[in-house]
């Protein structure tokens, strides 16, 4: 009897569990500032991304390109922000991050073939300007 009690009492704990961790993970997808980037023809269009500290980012990259691939790169590890997405010619790719420290940081694409400049060299670049929270 115990032991039965128990089982019933674990397995609606873990249904609970189950139902409410999808439950809580859209509602702060719903809550995540929500930027959609283009990358296409040596430009990332918006070129100025302006999010805000603490608060979660949705970003979803979109190669207009349909056979050259790009990559959206972020390195600045101070403010903790290292980015990295290949996105292929035709896709697109979502990556989601909470920025902490307020500032501006340069994003590029550094693809780059042989002999030729690179993505980041044809004008390729763009910026993420994190402003305070209020």
């Amino acid at each position: 009897e115990r032991a039965a009690r128990r089982a019933r009492i674990s397995t609606f704990l873990a249904w609970v569990l189950l139902v409410s961790v999808p439950l809580a993970a859209r509602a702060a997808d719903a809550d995540a500032q929500q930027v959609t980037v283009h990358l296409g023809d040596y430009r990332f269009q918006p070129d100025t991304i302006e999010v805000v500290a603490g608060h979660p980012v949705e970003l979803t990259l979109v190669n207009d390109d349909k056979i050259t691939p790009h990559n959206f790169t972020l390195k600045e590890p101070a403010a903790g922000l290292d980015l990295s997405a290949n996105v292929s010619g035709g896709e697109s790719t979502t990556l989601r991050f909470t920025p902490q420290t307020a500032g501006t940081y340069p994003l590029y694409c550094n693809k780059k073939l042989p002999f030729l400049k690179s993505h980041r060299e044809r004008g390729m670049e763009a910026k993420l300007v994190v402003k305070p929270a209020s």
